[in-house]
């Protein structure tokens, strides 16, 4: 006699599995359908107008556009005088009368008589001027070197030329000059120009020595002096000494 197989619940669970599976659905199906009944929003007009309105869509270059302005009617100011100032009482002032007659002041004078006659006594000593070499008024033009200490030349300093061509120039008022310099051994000649008048002069010497040029006498009015170095070794300027002939200055003399 044949035994029958026990049976088999386990066949149960994909049964119960598939059956929670369908109803699952169905709970979602019925939770999405209420859902979008409830989110459904009635949209209402305002009177509120728009700032901007864009036109046209990407990618396209958009403009906005303004919204009308609404213009308000002036406000109308009213004066009103009903406002009041205090006011302010100023001191009175008070007015002195001032004299204008003059003052008169009375001083002593005190008098002196003389009774002998002026005595009037010319006197014609020149005026003498002297420039040294370093004065601003001679004007130098080329390789001119300025030495200091230098004996026995006036107040000490020279002003010597090693270049053919140099040049100084003074201009000056009055008669005459006389032109001071250093002699020397190897020394060289310069040229002098006075008023357009040339001269020639060796400074050469066999002694070093101070040696002087004097020029003719001049007319008393403005002269322009020129020395340039033209020949020979070096050469030198120590001083002008400019001399005035003028019209004799006369002195007072007073006797009692």
């Amino acid at each position: 006699m044949d035994t029958k197989p026990p049976f088999d619940r386990s066949i149960f669970i994909p049964i119960f599995i598939g059956f929670f599976s369908v109803f699952g659905i169905c709970l979602l199906l019925l939770a999405n359908r209420l859902g979008a009944s409830r989110g459904t929003v009635q949209e209402t007009e305002t009177e509120t107008p728009k700032k901007f309105q864009y036109l046209g869509t990407e990618p396209g270059i958009v403009f906005p556009t303004e919204a009308p302005t609404v213009t308000l009617p002036p406000a109308t100011i009213v004066p009103t005088s009903d406002i009041s100032f205090p006011t302010v009482a100023l001191p009175t002032a008070t007015l002195r009368a001032v004299s204008t007659s003059p003052v008169i002041l009375t001083l002593p004078v005190q008098t002196k008589s003389i009774n002998t006659p002026l005595s009037i006594t010319p006197t014609f000593a020149p005026l003498n001027v002297v420039y040294d070499d370093a004065d601003f008024k001679f004007l130098y033009t080329g390789n001119w070197i300025s030495q200091s200490g230098v004996s026995d030349t006036y107040l000490n300093t020279l002003h010597i030329s090693n270049t053919l061509g140099d040049s100084v120039q003074l201009s000056f008022v009055g008669q005459k000059i006389r032109f001071a310099y250093q002699a020397g051994p190897s020394l060289g000649t310069i040229a002098i120009k006075l008023d357009g008048v040339d001269f020639a002069l060796d400074q050469s010497s066999t002694d070093t020595v101070i040696s002087e040029w004097e020029s003719p006498i001049l007319v008393l009015s403005s002269h322009t002096v020129t020395i340039t170095h033209v020949s020979g070794g070096s050469i030198n300027i120590d001083a002008i000494e400019v001399i005035d002939l003028s019209t004799p200055t006369p002195t007072v003399a007073v006797s009692q």
